[in-house]
């Protein structure tokens, strides 16, 4: 639990409930070397993202994307089918937190910079 203070990449989802999840990681040779998040809300969340990150530690940034809602909700041994969101909402903001990874190295990309937000400018010059 907690967060990354200079992460490689970092997301923060919102479930349909209003819980969140915020999660940052640490990259190196294309495997996540560290990877914390900080939820926010009910115990079923806490339990997801908490299994969500054990599920992609060290693992590719490739085969981190393949974690599954259903591979989160094995870790944990079933989840009550009113919260199988909480699942999505983990697995979702990892998914989130790679692609930053991804624009972090990337931003001359094309595609990438079509999704990197412009910070507004001062006015004054």
């Amino acid at each position: 639990m907690g967060i990354i203070e200079l992460p490689s990449g970092r997301a923060l989802g919102v479930g349909q409930c209003g819980d969140s999840v915020e999660v940052t990681l640490t990259v190196a040779d294309q495997r996540i070397a560290d990877i914390r998040c900080r939820p926010r809300g009910c115990a079923f969340t806490i339990a997801c993202a908490s299994a969500m990150s054990e599920l992609a530690r060290q693992r590719t940034l490739e085969d981190a994307l393949e974690i599954s809602p259903q591979d989160v909700e094995a870790e944990l041994g079933g989840l009550p089918e009113d919260h199988l969101h909480c699942a999505r909402l983990a697995v979702n903001t990892l998914g989130e937190a790679i692609a930053d990874c991804y624009r972090q190295r990337a931003p001359s990309s094309p595609a990438d910079r079509s999704t990197i937000e412009e910070k507004p400018r001062d006015a004054h010059i």
